[in-house]
């Protein structure tokens, strides 16, 4: 079941669709905000569960879950403007 992020080509609104298999995407995805179809599939890093080699279900299934960090769009351009932010400061100086 993929998940593909996808930007807004009219207002800008970004957003995430699931899907429940790879044959059901549609041609045209609507914008959630302003109904455009003009969207575009964004480049996103896949999400991926890491753990020891060899745990099987039953492991998993008694293993108290952990949230991994979490690093996305939204924390990259809080990154982007804090190090823009840093940047002014220091030529200001």
């Amino acid at each position: 079941m993929p998940i593909y992020e996808y930007q807004c080509l009219v207002c800008g609104e970004q957003f995430d669709k699931l899907f429940l298999s790879l044959s059901r995407i549609p041609a045209e995805i609507a914008c959630p905000q302003c109904q455009s179809t003009e969207t575009r599939r964004l480049i996103s890093a896949p999400a991926i569960r890491t753990g020891e080699a060899g745990s099987g279900e039953a492991d998993v299934a008694n293993s108290t879950p952990t949230k991994p960090p979490v690093f996305g769009r939204k924390e990259l351009n809080q990154a982007l403007e804090t190090k823009k932010r840093l940047r002014e400061s220091a030529a200001s100086d």
